[in-house]
């Protein structure tokens, strides 16, 4: 999907080169996932475009952030559960939603297509969290890691023994 000029005013414009290096045309400076995460968590909307092609690869630098920052989580708090904040799917669809509007305006999908885009857009990044929910599960397993629910069964029992030594000993 080629971008033309007129249909980049008021986007910040980010271009992917080879490899995943990407540059913040504004910044005039490299910019990582995270940072362009923290761009879009701060109101900023984006264009992301091949340098090689010119092709518009929003969508999938998006999906790339939220898979990033669903590994994150899981990495970082292996308790809690890999589908994170709530907010990240309505962000996701909002987004989207916008993505596909776009494309509709300048002409590169019909008012037809929208739905059905759109439909097996959020259905790919449903499978991608169901997919790292599953990697994670078996990490877990595979590492012998309790989960949430077996550490509060464990505090419960120790917290009986405990009132159970008290009660005998006293």
């Amino acid at each position: 999907m080629k971008q033309g000029r007129n249909h980049t005013t008021g986007l910040r414009i980010i271009k992917k080169y080879a490899g995943r290096k990407m540059y913040d045309m504004k910044n005039s400076k490299f910019i990582t996932l995270t940072g362009i995460a923290e761009l879009l968590a701060d109101g900023e909307e984006i264009l992301v475009i091949d340098n090689k092609t010119g092709d518009d690869i929003t969508l999938m630098v998006l999906t790339q952030i939220i898979l990033e920052q669903q590994r994150r989580r899981a990495t970082s708090s292996l308790e809690e559960p890999v589908s994170g904040h709530p907010g990240i799917i309505s962000f996701t669809e909002r987004k989207l939603k916008e993505i596909v509007e776009r494309l509709v305006k300048i002409g590169k999908v019909s008012r037809n297509e929208k739905d059905s885009i759109l439909k097996a857009l959020l259905a790919r990044v449903e499978e991608s969290k169901r997919e790292i929910e599953n990697f994670v599960r078996e990490i877990l397993n595979h590492m012998n890691i309790p989960t949430r629910l077996e550490f509060e069964n464990l505090k419960r029992e120790i917290e009986q023994l405990k009132k159970q030594i008290v009660k005998e000993s006293g």
